[in-house]
């Protein structure tokens, strides 16, 4: 018997290769190219690891001053954010340059000096957030930055203490800023890099890059400091075209599944536990935004 398997199994052996019976292999899933930046890659989120010792500063307008008159100097500070596409149209993380409590211009390039252009005398307010390339809040406790500053004469006693906080935030306090849906640039602010000459950036990233990869709708998304959302904690209302949505209690995007195509006018608010207001400045934000068809 031994040697009749011997033979067997010689005989098989030699047999040509392409005769011989091979496995099956399954066929290979579809590789996946790995972005060779987290800041890049759509399989993370705003919340994820990677991004946690990401932060945004402002190292001019400085906090609480005051600028006589012509253009507002911009400048940010970021760390450990890459900021800018690797390549040409390739996928540009940015940060969101939000002036008093109106629609974000966008800010690609950290290490350029830039000039804001068309702020009215009086008390204003500057928030920067870093996103990801398709405008979603970076969660991290760093990711946000605020600076106040008084354009033209600064108002003294109580008139300018009233008209301070009606745009001031307490930075301490909950805070609450709008991000998403950007909605339409707003008038009169112009943002210019310097570096190039004076040719300004875009007002405002397009209404049809505002949600995430492979949505079809529009996204709410917002940066909270200050604070804990949940069920027994702070809670975020939404009011859009007059009706009242669910309370958010957890941050992270919310796509608006009743924001169907045309012009839509949405408001946010920051409730307490209790489900009152939070009085900060621009803890409410109104904002009319497009859905394309």
């Amino acid at each position: 018997m031994r040697a009749l398997f011997l033979v067997v199994v010689g005989a098989a052996l030699a047999l040509p290769a392409e005769a011989r019976v091979r496995k099956k292999r399954k066929p290979a899933a579809a590789v996946r190219s790995v972005p060779p930046r987290a800041e890049d890659d759509p399989r993370k989120r705003g919340s994820n690891p990677a991004f946690r010792r990401a932060s945004i500063a402002f190292a001019a307008p400085a906090d609480l001053s005051q600028i006589t008159e012509g253009p507002v100097p911009v400048r940010l500070v970021v760390k450990r954010y890459a900021l800018g596409a690797l390549k040409p149209f390739g996928p540009t993380p940015h940060a969101h340059l939000i002036v008093d409590n109106e629609p974000a211009l966008e800010i690609a390039d950290a290490k350029a000096s830039w000039t804001l252009t068309g702020l009215p005398p009086g008390p204003h307010l500057l928030r920067a957030v870093l996103c990801r390339p398709w405008h979603e809040v970076v969660k991290a406790p760093k990711a946000f930055a605020l600076v106040r500053f008084w354009v033209g004469p600064r108002i003294w006693g109580k008139a300018g203490k009233a008209a301070e906080s009606v745009i001031w935030p307490q930075p301490r306090r909950p805070l609450l800023t709008y991000v998403l849906p950007i909605g339409g640039p707003a008038e009169n602010l112009e943002l210019v890099r310097e570096e190039t000459g004076g040719d300004p950036t875009q007002s405002a990233p397009s209404e049809a890059s505002q949600s995430s990869p492979g949505a079809n709708r529009p996204v709410l998304d917002f940066y909270f400091s200050n604070g804990k959302l949940g069920r027994r904690g702070d809670k975020v209302r939404i009011v859009l075209d007059r009706r009242e949505l669910p309370l958010i209690t957890d941050w992270k995007p919310h796509p608006l599944r009743r924001a169907h195509k045309g012009t839509r006018r949405i408001t946010i608010d920051l409730l307490n536990r209790k489900g009152l207001k939070v009085n900060n400045a621009v803890n409410r934000t109104d904002r009319v935004f497009t859905v394309p068809g």
